[in-house]
């Protein structure tokens, strides 16, 4: 984050876009020192908890591991919909202003059939097999993982959900080690602000002397 928030240099810090976006709207920004996330604690417990909640949805699917953006996406969306110990009230609902539903709410990774929608499929047709990853962010549906198909996601509301089996076969949990992996981001080139210094010059001294004519001796006496 720091080509956003701006680096230190040797006359200050170079504000990046976001500090100078808090600068504008008058927001005073507190930072946590280098290599000490500790200082951070509710950021660092909130990302323990959706870590925890992506390994546990993660070891009691079928799903491969490169969908754990997915469960990660799916946790965020039930942590904004159930209460916490500080405040009564949602996420969503301090958000929005309106309460909300936890009836769509299924099993992630479960077996379903989805029925994509299609004027030339009939009414006997097979469904389509699939998994439950997610819910779509602008529309009321969900959001499935197909293996046998071309198009590997989809989203559809006319769906069977197969939960109960998913259940009475359930299998040990698969061991998942989701590590963080740091990236190194190049510093942008940001121009450093320079300095000039002012040089008061004082006022000259100038000294004058009257002249001295000397008499010759072609000149007149003066009386």
């Amino acid at each position: 984050m720091g080509e956003y928030y701006g680096r230190h240099t040797p006359y200050g810090q170079v504000p990046g876009p976001f500090a100078r976006f808090l600068q504008e709207n008058g927001i005073v920004a507190q930072y946590s020192m280098s290599g000490d996330p500790q200082q951070n604690g509710v950021a660092e417990r909130c990302n323990c908890t959706q870590m925890d909640m992506v390994r546990s949805m993660m070891s009691y699917s079928t799903l491969p591991l490169s969908l754990w953006m997915e469960a990660l996406k799916t946790a965020t969306y039930i942590l904004n919909r159930v209460p916490s110990k500080l405040v009564l009230k949602t996420l969503y609902e301090l958000w929005t202003d309106k309460k909300p539903s936890v009836n769509h709410l299924r099993v992630w990774g479960s077996p379903a059939e989805a029925k994509v929608f299609n004027p030339n499929i009939g009414k006997l047709d097979p469904k389509i097999v699939s998994c439950l990853i997610g819910y779509p962010e602008n529309s009321k549906g969900y959001r499935f993982y197909c293996l046998g198909r071309h198009a590997k996601f989809v989203e559809t509301r006319h769906t069977s959900f197969l939960e109960d089996q998913m259940i009475r076969g359930s299998k040990a949990a698969q061991e998942i080690t989701l590590k963080e992996k740091r990236v190194f981001v190049p510093i942008p080139m940001v121009q450093e602000p320079y300095f000039t210094l002012l040089v008061v010059v004082g006022p000259t001294l100038v000294v004058t002397t009257p002249a001295v004519i000397l008499p010759t001796a072609n000149s007149e006496p003066v009386l």
